[in-house]
């Protein structure tokens, strides 16, 4: 037996029980099948945004001069941007289905109380006052809430229709009446609890919820440093809370004052002829995310070693995605969020790339770098990295995504047979 299988034979024995246990568990089957519902949002709408970005300028003219980019991004902004809304109500309806209850009423109750307990913004215009919901609320910001409301509503929804808290109708009512009527207590309870959680919120200095966790999580980030230990430890950090159902963008977006600061004196160097301030950091931040949160396109590469014909078929979708930095659809499809099987190489890949970049700035030649070169976001990793350091920061580019295969592959294979395993099973019992 090679090292290899030996190595896979001892991962099956570490992680296999612990991922079995966790995949039966009622509220991960849930936010696993809630979040499988909402990938025709993500891959349907991956091509506009991909187009709308692509980065070729006769093609980014054409696009703002026929008015196709604005509307590219409008589409961007109501689906992909608002992401968290139409999770919430997938996961909310998966789990009262597979409880045996109405599905569509615990997708509804989720997603109102997801809604309610957004925070309102009210201003005065010409036309008369406007009361306005902030969209990424809604969208990254809002996708541990989702998560929250859409496993703790329909399970409470659940547990108290089981208390015989239904409406009681005559039997002369129609069934379809009488089903949408039955749960009229249940959601006054629902509600009430909602209104409660708004209301304290409101006492507190964040104002709502989604401000109290953000911050709660948040402050703790902003006490780290321009150094690129800290920025390994923070682009971790963020794979971590992503596992967990926490938008990196929580994370980031306490950080990137710092990165701003640090890019900015970089550019301003550079046209100075001076030397970079914080060269380290432009070249360790090119190695610690490939593909997207995650460093996905290292599993995504993976995939091309799968038997299973489930991950032959995700393959053909989520490879062409991440190689524009639309990981989504490889994040939820997976799913790689809350499955245990990769939380070692989603967490800490990163770090382990950003301490190689770190011994490949001592044994290298300085990078020519030109730090006021920007590229639109769907910009695939290996051209942004060339045109911004040549051949030098491309290579360590592909050193870093070859780690991160290399640090998926041993977890995918072992998930893969998994698959291929449940398919042979289905198909004797079908036979």
């Amino acid at each position: 037996m090679s090292f290899f299988d030996k190595f896979q034979e001892g991962l099956e024995k570490v992680v296999g029980p612990v991922a079995t246990a966790v995949s039966e568990n009622k509220f991960i089957i849930a936010l696993t099948e809630g979040f499988l519902l909402s990938m025709p949002i993500t891959l349907g709408v991956a091509l506009i945004a991909v187009l709308s970005n692509f980065p070729i300028p006769a093609w980014i003219t054409f696009l703002q001069q026929t008015g196709l980019q604005e509307v590219g991004n409008q589409m961007i902004t109501l689906t992909l941007s608002l992401l968290a809304i139409y999770v919430v109500g997938a996961i909310g309806y998966r789990f009262t289905v597979n409880e045996g209850e109405h599905g569509m009423t615990g997708a509804l109750l989720a997603l109102a109380s997801f809604i309610a307990l957004q925070p309102v913004q009210s201003f005065e215009t010409e036309a008369g006052a406007v009361s306005a919901l902030l969209t990424e609320k809604m969208g990254s910001e809002g996708i541990l809430v989702a998560i929250i409301i859409g496993l703790f509503i329909p399970w409470l929804y659940v547990k108290l229709s089981r208390k015989n808290l239904t409406l009681k109708l005559p039997e002369s009512v129609p069934s379809n009446v009488s089903r949408s009527l039955a749960p009229t207590f249940v959601a006054m309870i629902i509600f009430g609890l909602v209104f409660l959680v708004k209301w304290l919120c409101l006492l507190t200095p964040y104002g709502d919820l989604f401000n109290l966790l953000t911050t709660l999580i948040a402050k703790p980030i902003s006490a780290f440093g321009a150094t690129p230990i800290a920025m390994i430890i923070v682009f971790t950090l963020m794979n971590l809370f992503w596992f967990f159902g926490i938008h990196p963008n929580t994370i980031l977006m306490v950080y990137i004052p710092i990165l701003m600061m640090t890019g900015i004196a970089n550019q301003e160097a550079f046209l100075k002829g001076e030397a970079l301030p914080y060269y380290a950091i432009s070249i360790v931040g090119a190695a610690l995310q490939i593909g997207g949160a995650g460093n996905t396109l290292g599993l995504c590469i993976a995939t091309l070693f799968a038997k299973s014909e489930k991950y032959k078929a995700m393959r053909k979708l989520v490879i062409p995605a991440n190689m524009f930095n639309i990981n989504e659809p490889i994040i939820f499809g997976f799913p790689l969020m809350l499955n245990p099987i990769y939380f070692v190489p989603m967490v800490f890949s990163p770090m382990v790339s950003g301490i190689m970049a770190l011994i490949y700035l001592k044994v290298m030649p300085t990078i020519a770098l030109n730090p006021t070169i920007s590229m639109p976001w769907v910009t695939p990793g290996f051209i942004t990295t060339f045109f911004t350091g040549g051949m030098s920061l491309l290579i360590l580019w592909i050193i870093a995504l070859l780690i991160h295969f290399i640090m998926y592959l041993p977890f995918f294979l072992m998930d893969d047979r998994k698959a291929l395993a449940e398919e042979q099973a289905a198909s004797n019992v079908t036979a």
